[in-house]
């Protein structure tokens, strides 16, 4: 086996799509699956049921899938090995991360990270946090930037920064000319959320449940799965919703969205950085980190 086939099964067994797969590894769909029909063949084992809408492993692409990762991850360290040794830092990092952090922190950290060190590149895997600490615990990712705590053996996280949720509000609704409102008054209002598993879902329904009620309180007319479909429903009058108070300081809304504080519902989440503990950093990885934490100051 090489790590073409390596890599086409790890990515097929990644997104569940061979067509996908083939997209991220800038490559043509009929080589990945000569990649995979190449492996299987090697290992005498069929390792991807293909189903009509998806492709799932095998009990015996379960069994080698970890191994496949160890592969590719023991490359990467090879090659940082003589970098170092060369004193060169490069290499591909690869992020998980939600939808605001990935584009109002990390930009700002890669590019000032590339500008010491242009032979690195970096993939960034947006989803929720559900999504992103299960592709850290998988190997996919080096570590990732998430909202909420996923328990899972032999993940550490570490508290990075806190995010404020607040009620987004537009323009021609009763609470925009209001400085603060009630929690009982918007129980009556007409809701955007996020999905479960976002952590800005999580932090509300906590905050809620501290107050006694329960999250099905809220008039939920639309369930969306991130912050900007939010603000884009708010910013045609489909509803009002929660959102990251970060988030609307930097979207460029033209006064069409304002937040509104609620004076007796407090919602704060709290942002963590989670790596695998099986896993040591490589400097790297190391060195974007202590960007990331320099941001935040």
């Amino acid at each position: 086996m090489d790590f073409k086939q390596i890599e086409a099964f790890v990515f097929v067994a990644k997104y569940k799509s061979f067509s996908r797969a083939a997209e991220k590894l800038l490559l043509s769909q009929p080589t990945v699956s000569t990649h995979i029909n190449s492996l299987e063949e090697e290992l005498g084992v069929k390792l991807f049921e293909r189903l009509s809408k998806e492709v799932l492993l095998t009990e015996a692409g379960e069994i080698f899938y970890p191994y496949a990762v160890d592969m590719l991850d023991l490359r990467e360290r090879a090659y940082e090995a003589i970098k170092e040794f060369l004193h060169e830092i490069s290499g591909h990092i690869r992020i998980g991360s939600s939808t605001i952090l990935s584009e109002f922190i990390l930009p700002t950290a890669i590019k000032q990270f590339k500008e010491k060190h242009p032979k690195t590149y970096f993939t960034i895997d947006v989803g929720n946090s559900q999504t992103i600490v299960q592709r850290v615990f998988d190997g996919i990712l080096d570590f990732a930037l998430v909202s909420r705590k996923i328990p899972k053996k032999g993940l550490e996280y570490t508290p990075y920064l806190k995010d404020n949720i607040i009620l987004a509000v537009h323009k021609e609704h009763p609470f925009y000319t209001r400085d603060s409102i009630f929690l009982e008054e918007i129980l009556n209002e007409n809701f955007i959320i996020r999905e479960l598993g976002s952590g800005t879902r999580a932090a509300v329904e906590h905050a809620l449940k501290r107050k006694g009620y329960d999250f099905d309180s809220l008039n939920v007319v639309a369930t969306v799965s991130t912050t900007h479909a939010v603000l884009h429903s708010v910013k045609r009058k489909l509803g009002i919703g929660f959102m990251s108070e970060y988030a609307l300081k930097n979207e460029i809304c033209s006064d069409e969205v304002i937040g509104v504080p609620i004076v007796d519902l407090v919602v704060e989440k709290d942002i963590y950085l989670v790596h695998s503990k099986k896993k040591t950093l490589r400097n790297s990885v190391k060195q974007f980190l202590e960007i990331l934490k320099h941001l935040k100051k």
